[in-house]
């Protein structure tokens, strides 16, 4: 049986069945695979870079992960499939997948591994990526946020400005950290990954053709 994005359907598939399994036992669970940066560097638990990927705070925190990373991970996963065959497609996701997750973990890490009481859970830095790498071939596709259409380069340079913002005033119960770490993992592996990445992104913007 052919199966369109095989990846992203695996990927999807072990998020909610790992974050479903660890809602029965939060607590014991979230101690040992959440990233809780202090102690990843004072105790050595670089598994957790890994591991708080593939859990969740909650199933709205878990459904809306999920949901982005089917809308965007289902198309991208087939565009590379497509153009650079199917499993070295694949492969190309899967790489971008798990260089923006541990690109979003590691500058968590960075920013907080003096304080002991943080912790952070979820794909938002593997999904952020996702999205970045989308952007790379279609900046200029609309894309709906909270219902406002866009072009997908202003959603990433909003994104990127909040991102920042928040990591600075520590605004919500959010991991911005994770979430621009994983978008900049995203763009920056799928331009050096994929062939011709580069010259397809420049293609979209003349001031970008022109310097290049």
């Amino acid at each position: 049986m052919n199966i369109e994005s095989p990846a992203t359907l695996i990927i999807i598939t072990l998020n909610v069945i790992i974050s479903i399994m660890v809602f029965r036992s939060r607590e014991k669970y979230f101690y040992t695979f959440a990233e809780w940066p202090y102690y990843i560097v004072k105790e050595n638990k670089y598994y957790q870079l890994l591991t708080s990927a593939f859990l969740h705070a909650d199933y709205i925190h878990l459904l809306f992960n999920m949901f982005t990373l089917f809308s965007f991970g289902m198309f991208l996963e087939k565009f590379y499939m497509v153009n650079y065959g199917t499993l070295t497609g694949s492969i190309f996701f899967i790489a971008i997948y798990f260089i923006s997750l541990f690109s979003g973990s590691l500058l968590t890490l960075i920013f907080h591994y003096r304080n002991p009481d943080y912790v952070a859970v979820g794909a938002s830095g593997a999904v952020s990526g996702v999205i970045f790498s989308f952007i790379t071939f279609f900046p200029t596709a609309q894309v709906g946020v909270f219902f406002i259409p866009m072009p997908a380069f202003i959603f990433a340079a909003i994104y990127i400005t909040v991102s920042i913002f928040g990591m600075k005033k520590n605004f919500g119960n959010i991991g911005h950290e994770a979430h621009l770490g994983g978008a900049f993992g995203g763009f920056i592996s799928t331009l050096i990954l994929i062939p011709d990445a580069f010259s397809v992104f420049k293609s979209h913007f003349l001031f970008i053709s022109l310097l290049w």
